[in-house]
């Protein structure tokens, strides 16, 4: 099997990966890391084809994304990824976002589980596995943490109630990473957007939503940083927590 340690995907930013201001959304961004990685994980035979056979799927525990530039519509971009680090438990993937002219303009790290579909229950990475996936560890320009985000009790701020829908899931029959990311940003209401541009944005995904589920969202600011905020999803049908989420703002030029 060839060993390409590091894969390369480019993708043009178009009117369906743009918010309001002619610039990529973070589901945009999203979009092209989730497509480098699978494509990359399918060459190595470890892609969802490959696993789907023994009823096991990756999926993502942590992300942080971190944005210098924010892509135009109509710009050409290129996402390389590879893998830092793995153990049997969880394998850490890291990105590099640039211009057509080699401009870094984002970076991301994620960690990903190996998850048995027929328990929903975490499954170990086996060795069989392990001896599949080449390593580049060091590479990610800025060592960029997978921190634990704090979560937090209800705050009698205002909060939100909205359910999961089909067309919120993906092939494992829940929820979309993508979609977790599009739902943290629209607690931010459209006169915070218009004067604000997001900078980073983390996630843990603390549990699964399925469909149907009733979700609660709450957004606070953070006491100690005055640019961050702090949003978690809680499900109501079990009170469980399904994400915490840490984003970070900068005032729009």
């Amino acid at each position: 099997m060839k060993h390409i340690p590091i894969w390369k995907e480019k993708f043009k930013i178009t009117h369906s990966f743009v918010d309001p201001d002619g610039l990529a959304s973070i589901q945009g961004m999203a979009y092209c890391l989730q497509e480098t990685a699978g494509n990359h994980a399918s060459d190595r035979k470890l892609g969802y084809e490959d696993l789907i056979i023994d009823n096991k799927a990756w999926v993502l525990t942590r992300q942080h994304i971190k944005l210098f530039d924010i892509p135009k519509l109509s710009m050409k971009i290129i996402v390389e990824t590879w893998i830092d680090s793995t153990t049997d438990i969880v394998s850490v993937r890291d990105f590099h976002i640039y211009s057509q002219d080699s401009d870094l303009l984002g970076m991301a790290r994620t960690s990903w589980m190996l998850m048995d579909l027929k328990t929903r229950r975490p499954a170990r990475i086996s060795k069989e596995l392990l001896d599949r996936i080449p390593h580049t560890p060091g590479k990610l320009e800025e060592n960029i943490s997978l921190d634990k985000i704090p979560v937090f009790e209800d705050s009698n701020d205002q909060t939100s109630k909205f359910k999961v829908e089909y067309s919120d899931l993906d092939m494992n029959h829940h929820v979309n990473n993508i979609n977790y990311l599009k739902w943290v940003l629209d607690d931010f209401d459209f006169n915070f957007r218009k004067s604000y541009k997001l900078k980073s944005i983390e996630i843990n995904f603390l549990g699964e939503a399925l469909y149907a589920d009733e979700l609660e969202r709450e957004t606070i600011k953070d006491t100690k940083r005055d640019d961050e905020y702090i949003t978690r999803i809680i499900n109501l049908n079990n009170r469980k927590y399904i994400i915490s989420s840490r984003t970070k703002w900068v005032v729009k030029e």
